[in-house]
């Protein structure tokens, strides 16, 4: 027994030291730090150009050394959570959820070190400063972000002598086109196989009730908005599209294309280049995908989601944070820094890879917008852009509703599946989103006190309304509706950025 655990001892120690020589190349007497992130050849190549802009802005040492350096870690969410509360994480964290983060105070207040540089919200997306805030303060900045639309293949529409949809289009001109199209691309066929666009989507059902002044959740964000006549009728209306105008697939016709092998699972971008799908709904990183194909680039186009009067679309972003517990704090926040330079932004806008996070540099080169290389994106990108500085709002949440699921789709899919009717499965998924809500602000006394004023502001936001009265700006939480009442004059005052009423409502 001696010599069996002295043979592991040894066997531990020549480990050890392998491990300790083929990491020779990470021992340095600067600080490298970790950064945990998704790993792809494009993140790689992001940090060999954080190097270099390193280099050029004279981070370095007499000998040329840089000061520091980032390397990749593998963690998902959970793993990650875990170990920012146990005081282990990375130095910059990615994909952070600032909402479900920051309340933990894992994650450090960078709110001065982004003003100063205008790498706040109020300087590049104006409505994406619930993505990267709390309570007012900013903890994080994006790598890049993303903004859901409607991508067309117009060679599909050429081929069945169609034009091109418009750019924005109401619920009626959607379904018009939509059925003349599925006509002519079916026609003398015993099956349908081409649909105007991909299955439904959260995204498309969010954007649709928003266009009727509707979000999730209320504008206080203490209570779901889901049994709203207009969510039951944005149900119903996708229902009408896809199980009797039949412009999206089924949920039993997306199963039987999987299962003869004729497309990949969640292969949107296949469905589109083979005409199968018309349109999809994604953002410009389809390109990423679509670019590298053999086959000849198909012809691209994109539009916002169908919609009533209040032009909306959803943004979302990948966006970083310097760890709290981190030792090299100012050193995270400069590689927040790069993540808004010059070079960085263009390497995002030329790779397609999302947004870029500082749209100033792209806005001010035609070539970024329209690359010479890929004519057949057309206006696609400036759109994106457009959409994203001007109408794009982030999804629905809230700090009570910590789960974030997507009940909006579970109460569609309960629909669709003949469980419920529209109006029961919203009130169902209402009813548990509420019951999320009110166990989040039972589970701490500041919570507690938080959410009761609140729930009173919203009683008298309530009542404004009824009587007609403008809504005091540092009433309302929800970004969406901040938006809405600013653009439909319901406001007292002149509209203060997500910022500004944040701050002021944790003032009152």
């Amino acid at each position: 027994m001696k010599n069996l655990f002295l043979g592991i001892a040894l066997v531990l120690l020549a480990a050890s030291l392998y491990t300790f020589l083929t990491r020779a190349e990470e021992r340095t007497r600067h600080p490298v730090l970790v950064w945990t992130t998704g790993i792809c050849p494009e993140r790689y190549a992001q940090l060999e150009l954080f190097r270099v802009w390193m280099r050029k802005n004279g981070h370095v040492d007499a000998d040329g050394e840089l000061l520091f350096d980032v390397k990749p870690e593998v963690a998902d969410n959970q793993s990650t959570l875990i170990q920012a509360v146990s005081g282990v994480a990375g130095d910059i964290i990615d994909f952070v959820p600032v909402s479900r983060y920051a309340p933990m105070g894992v994650l450090e207040d960078i709110t001065e070190f982004t003003r100063a540089r205008n790498m706040d919200a109020a300087h590049n997306y104006p409505n994406t400063a619930s993505l990267l805030e709390w309570r007012g303060r900013q903890y994080a900045y994006p790598c890049n972000l993303v903004v859901w639309s409607l991508w067309q293949n117009l060679d599909t529409f050429a081929k069945y002598g169609m034009e091109p949809p418009p750019t924005e289009w109401t619920p009626d001109e959607f379904e018009r086109i939509g059925l003349e199209f599925t006509r002519r691309a079916n026609a003398g066929k015993t099956r349908q196989d081409v649909f105007f666009c991909a299955p439904a989507t959260g995204q498309m059902m969010i954007a649709l009730a928003r266009s009727r002044g509707v979000d999730l959740y209320n504008e206080t964000l203490t209570a779901s908005e889901l049994r709203r006549p207009e969510f039951v009728d944005t149900l119903k209306l996708m229902h009408k599209w896809t199980y009797v105008d039949h412009l999206l697939p089924t949920a039993a016709e997306v199963a039987s294309e999987l299962s003869t092998g004729s497309v990949s699972a969640n292969e949107a971008s296949g469905q589109l280049i083979s005409g199968r799908y018309a349109m999809i709904s994604i953002g410009r990183y389809v390109n990423m995908d679509l670019r590298p194909r053999k086959a000849a680039p198909i012809r691209l186009a994109n539009s916002l989601f169908p919609q009533y009067g209040f032009k909306n679309m959803l943004v979302a972003a990948r966006a970083s944070a310097v760890y709290k517990g981190s030792r090299h704090k100012e050193e995270a926040k400069l590689f927040l820094e790069f993540l808004s330079s010059r070079e960085y932004n263009e390497l995002i806008a030329a790779s397609s890879d999302g947004l870029p996070p500082n749209p100033a540099f792209v806005e001010a080169d035609p070539a970024l917008l329209a690359p010479a290389e890929w004519k057949n994106e057309g206006k696609t990108h400036l759109n994106e852009l457009r959409w994203g500085r001007e109408l794009a709002l982030p999804p629905p949440q809230s700090p009570y509703d910590l789960l974030q699921r997507d009940m909006l789709s579970y109460a569609y899919e309960k629909f669709v599946g003949g469980l419920a009717t529209a109006e029961a499965a919203l009130t169902e998924a209402a009813a548990m989103v509420d019951r999320e809500i009110h166990n989040t602000a039972e589970s701490s006394d500041m919570l507690r006190r938080e959410y009761a004023e609140a729930v009173k502001l919203q009683k008298k936001i309530d009542a404004y309304k009824k009587e007609g009265k403008k809504i005091p700006a540092e009433w309302i939480a929800n970004p969406f509706h901040l938006v809405y009442y600013r653009q439909k004059e319901m406001l007292m005052e002149k509209y203060a950025s997500p910022s500004e009423t944040t701050t002021a409502r944790n003032d009152r």
